[in-house]
Order: C-alpha cells, then sequence, then structure tokens
C-alpha cells in the first residue's frame, strides 16, 4: 500500500511541476498540499472530507484551525499547514509592496493595499504614511476590530502615525469582508474625524479605500474627499 501511495504522490508531484495548478480541481490540489503534513495516509480521501464539510478549496483554508483539528484524519500539523496557505500568500504580496512605493493614482493606491487584505476574514485598518512625493514612508496596521467600532481611538492613531513619520499626506484603506465595496456611514464618519483632525497639523487626507475580496472603491474618486475640502474652505 505503501509503493501504491507513494507512486501516486510522485505522479501528482511531477504533474504539478510540469502543469502547475491552473487545471487541478480542488481536491487534488488540497490533496497534493497535504502530502507535505500527511506522508502515511490517502489524503485523496481527506481532502474530500474536508470540501465536504466546508464547501471549497478558500473555505477549508479560511476555517478555523480548531474546525479543522475536528475532521477525522486531520492534526495540528495538518491544520497548521493549511492556515500557512492564505496567510503566506499575503506575507509574499506584501514583501512586493515595500517603503518607498509612489502612491500618485488610484489605481496604484488600490494595487498597494488588495494584498493586505488577502485572505483575512476580520476588519482591519491600515494607514500608508506618505511624505510630498506621495512615497510611502511607513504602512502600519491600525486595528484588527474594524473601523466603525473604534472611531476615536483609531482617528488618535492616525494623527499619532502621521507625526511620528513627518507625512504629509495620508491615505487610509480598511476592508469589508464578506461585504461590498461601498463606504458605509461609519466609514463617511471616521473619513470625516480624520480629515479634520489631520488638517489641524498639516496632514493631507489624500484618499479612503475601500476593499472588498478584488474589488476596491476610492472615496476620492468618489468626490467623498473633495467635498470635505470644500465645505472645510467654505
Amino acid at each position: 500500500m505503501s509503493s501504491l501511495h507513494d507512486g501516486h504522490r510522485k505522479r501528482l508531484r511531477a504533474r504539478y511541476l510540469r502543469e502547475g495548478l491552473s487545471h487541478f480541481e480542488e481536491h487534488t490540489a488540497l490533496e497534493l498540499l497535504l502530502f507535505y503534513a500527511r506522508p502515511r495516509c490517502d489524503t485523496n480521501e481527506l481532502a474530500h472530507v474536508l470540501l465536504k464539510k466546508f464547501g471549497s478549496f478558500a473555505a477549508v483554508l479560511e476555517a478555523p484551525v480548531e474546525a479543522l483539528m475536528r475532521v477525522e484524519g486531520m492534526g495540528e500539523t495538518s491544520a497548521v499547514l493549511l492556515k500557512l496557505v492564505p496567510d503566506l500568500g499575503a506575507f509574499y504580496l506584501n514583501s512586493r509592496t515595500a517603503p518607498g512605493t509612489v502612491l500618485d493614482s488610484t489605481e496604484k493606491a488600490g494595487a498597494y493595499f488588495l494584498p493586505k487584505f488577502f485572505g483575512k476574514s476580520n476588519e482591519q485598518v491600515y494607514i500608508a504614511a506618505l511624505d510630498d512625493k506621495r512615497k510611502v514612508i511607513r504602512c502600519t496596521l491600525l486595528s484588527d476590530e474594524g473601523i466603525v467600532n473604534a472611531v476615536r481611538i483609531t482617528v488618535k492613531r492616525i494623527v499619532t502615525e502621521a507625526v511620528h513619520t513627518n507625512a504629509t499626506g495620508v491615505i487610509l484603506a480598511h476592508n469589508h469582508p464578506g461585504g461590498i465595496a461601498l463606504p458605509s456611514t461609519g466609514d463617511k464618519q471616521v473619513t470625516y474625524q480624520a480629515y479634520q483632525a489631520l488638517r489641524l497639523i498639516n496632514v493631507q487626507l489624500l484618499d479612503h479605500i475601500i476593499v472588498a475580496d478584488e474589488d476596491f472603491v476610492s472615496m476620492a474618486d468618489s468626490g467623498y474627499i473633495d467635498m470635505l475640502r470644500r465645505d472645510t474652505i467654505g
């Protein structure tokens, strides 16, 4: 039985090296991944069980470790391996957006922030502090709790980050996990408060990016930032 499994695993690895994953079915990709945590069991069967329980390849990777470990045949090592995949993907993508990146357009800002929310099921808030050439000085995770429920704390931290980095401009970004990339009333409220607080220290709030899955919306493009600017001047 061992030699049968070994031959199958060798063929599947060879297929991956030859073709990549583009033509793999979800259960086959999951089976291949589980090879590296389950050297002695039939990972094809385990892959089918996981997909049946959670519904899709993505849902398996997004499931809590505790839920994964409750599946028969899964242990801590296998569960941690599965959880590592989306986190490593995000880590890789973030490593490509280093300080010094110029965010002088909505498209660049969206492309910069999208990877930071890759695979995240909780709401997060980021701030990119920029210099006068729109180069990123530093990008900081402000909160894992969500922008709507921590407005005052978040605005205080926005100002603190702008001061500590000597930023001349700031771009905010947060995600709507499982939702749509449209600003809520709470999003508009914190954008307003951040704009007013930053204005007092001569720092521009350049944009607030709302991310949902692979989509994003710019509050600057929607005209909301310009509206705040006109209301302040007026």
